[in-house]
């Protein structure tokens, strides 16, 4: 009971970041009451939560350095994932803007692009792998060299 009165104070509370969490002690005193907080249930949850792990990223890039200006990205969507199928491109574009910008280079271009699935056990996966190539700085087009 003083787990509700709890929650009831700081929902009512408008310095509290989010309101939603403030109702987590009662929802779970309701869900202890009506006997839905079992050791196998709540085993359930903590082997779907630490599978599923929630805040981890959608996608992994493993990136393979091909030469002093190359590399070839491989990205993998996450088995059990919520949303994130059609990102793919935009990952893979984010993460070459940040190869991009490292010391003497000033853009990139893609040499090679290509989605699919594949089909592993237990769950089908997204894939995505490209190939891009660094663009080095130097003078400005149309401007005389030196």
């Amino acid at each position: 009971m003083l787990a509700l009165g709890l929650s009831l104070v700081l929902a009512g509370c408008g310095s509290t970041p989010s309101k939603e969490w403030a109702l987590l002690p009662a929802a779970a005193l309701v869900a202890s009451n009506a006997g839905y907080l079992k050791a196998p249930m709540v085993a359930g949850a903590v082997i779907f939560y630490v599978v599923s792990d929630p805040f981890a990223p959608n996608w992994n890039i493993e990136e393979a350095r091909q030469g002093e200006d190359r590399y070839l990205l491989a990205l993998r969507l996450k088995a059990i994932h919520s949303g994130g199928d059609g990102e793919a491109r935009q990952v893979f574009m984010r993460r070459a803007a940040q190869l991009a910008g490292q010391p003497g280079f000033r853009a990139y271009e893609v040499i090679s692009w290509q989605e699919g699935l594949e089909s592993t056990r237990p769950f089908a996966q997204r894939v995505a792998y490209g190939e891009l190539r660094l663009v080095r700085e130097g003078p400005a087009a149309g401007l005389p060299v030196r």
